[in-house]
């Protein structure tokens, strides 16, 4: 299937594709701890990036001390439950040398995902100043990223224009669990902007993105028609 989208990058499989994404992502990371004497590395969960996030942590050309590691996304469970993305990252990125690296979770014990949400951008802005670094996007068939689904009513307020802050809550009907995420502003406003596709389905997902269409019905156009940094797509079968 032969699709011509911009800034997307073909590879033969899985394997090349995460080695590249993960060399292209160290280097980013030590441009900015060379610029600013610190760099951000925001994750997303799910299957298709665990061995991305495995890859990159074999990588001994990032000073991890100087790295803030943080989440795209979350689940609202705690990082004991399978669903947890913190629990995803912790296992397969935050080992060996990455474990100098400095973490910024996003779920906390409160009495509502909202409670969360507002703890969390406080910690949040407290912790990291200018644009995010390095952003890891995923996507699902429905064309939804991050935590901005289609189906979920609070999504409109979550990519406002006028939304300043860095995090919302969003509740997908065809989801599980009520998710926190970064806002669709703050993800824009990032340096480096990378989404991790494998397999011919998520092909045919961004070839229908790619036709005209409301951004809230499919989510990820949001970034597929931004030009500054313009989105990088890694894929393979």
């Amino acid at each position: 299937m032969t699709v011509e989208i911009s800034g997307l990058h073909y590879f033969d499989s899985r394997e090349e594709a995460n080695e590249a994404l993960a060399k292209q992502i160290a280097e980013q990371l030590t441009l900015g701890i060379e610029s600013k004497g610190l760099a951000s590395l925001w994750c997303s969960g799910g299957s298709t990036p665990t061995a991305l996030y495995q890859t990159l942590a074999r990588s001994n050309q990032v000073a991890w001390e100087n790295v803030l590691i943080s989440l795209v996304d979350e689940r609202w469970v705690p990082p004991t439950d399978e669903a947890s993305n913190e629990r995803l990252i912790k296992q397969n990125l935050l080992t060996g040398n990455v474990e100098q690296a400095s973490f910024v979770p996003f779920f906390q014990v409160t009495p509502s995902p909202e409670d969360n949400q507002k703890q969390l951008e406080v910690e949040l802005k407290h912790a990291v100043t200018g644009p995010l670094d390095v952003v890891i996007l995923g996507m699902g068939n429905d064309g939804h990223t991050a935590s901005l689904f289609p189906c979920a009513k609070d999504t409109q307020q979550a990519v406002a224009r006028e939304n300043s802050d860095y995090t919302a809550v969003t509740h997908p009907e065809m989801a599980p669990h009520p998710r926190l995420t970064l806002t669709l502003n703050r993800l824009l406003a990032s340096r480096n902007i990378y989404l991790l596709l494998f397999g011919e389905d998520k092909l045919k997902t961004l070839n229908k993105a790619e036709q005209q269409g409301d951004e809230l019905l499919m989510p990820i156009r949001y970034f597929l028609r931004n030009t500054s940094p313009a989105l990088q797509i890694y894929w393979a079968p």
